[in-house]
């Protein structure tokens, strides 16, 4: 899977990008963070939250309604918050303001509505959807099917380089990397770019106002 913030917002940020008032640009790009966040629930749990989060079962129940919670609370607290930082003066600033983190503040004009809620949910749903898709290749399960849990073909297993385990204390680790490893290393890269690509070319043409002028 390539990492949940910035990589897997690439699809979003392009469907948003394509279609920009079909689609809720806040629910894309979370919905593609989501299903990530079962790292911050495992070590609570006696089993792994992860098959669920990455499963078409989670995408309904679980993806898609806390995808709307944090699209409210993003765009009524946190992105107006990023957007003042961003505004500074300061030279640790000017990335944030390079990549159009600056325009966020535009997101409290959203308005909470059944239209908000309707097109939200299947953001969520096509965001999500794209992070498992995103994930199938690049990760030893396929939790898509969950409850059922399937093995990735025994070719994305097979291991390019051995570099033999490590122990740490009481704990060994294995050092090798497989043909799935290195296809979430080459979609992390892939994606990475193209996300930022994409948050470059929202700014430059002053999309995030544009889309929010009329609210």
């Amino acid at each position: 899977m390539p990492s949940g913030v910035i990589s897997h917002q690439a699809p979003g940020l392009l469907i948003k990008i394509k279609y920009p008032s079909k689609f809720d640009g806040t629910a894309l790009c979370l919905s593609t963070l989501v299903p990530d966040l079962n790292v911050l629930i495992d070590p609570f749990l006696s089993f792994s939250f992860r098959n669920l989060t990455h499963s078409l079962l989670g995408l309904i129940i679980y993806t898609i309604p806390l995808t709307i919670i944090l699209a409210i609370i993003f765009c009524r607290n946190i992105s107006p918050f990023m957007a003042k930082i961003a505004k500074r003066d300061n030279v640790i600033y000017k990335p944030l303001k390079y990549f159009g983190v600056d325009e966020w503040d535009n997101l409290k004009k959203k308005k909470y509505n059944k239209r908000f809620f309707i097109i939200s949910s299947y953001s969520a749903l096509i965001g999500g959807l794209t992070h498992l898709l995103l994930d199938l290749p690049a990760h030893e399960y396929v939790e898509l099917f969950y409850p059922i849990i399937l093995q990735n073909p025994d070719f994305l297993l097979y291991s390019i380089i051995d570099f033999g385990p490590i122990t740490i204390g009481s704990m060994q680790i294995e050092r090798n990397l497989t043909v799935y490893q290195l296809i979430w290393m080459i979609e992390t890269l892939i994606t990475f770019v193209i996300a930022l690509y994409l948050l470059r070319y929202i700014k430059k043409r002053n999309l995030i106002s544009k889309w929010y002028e009329d609210r």
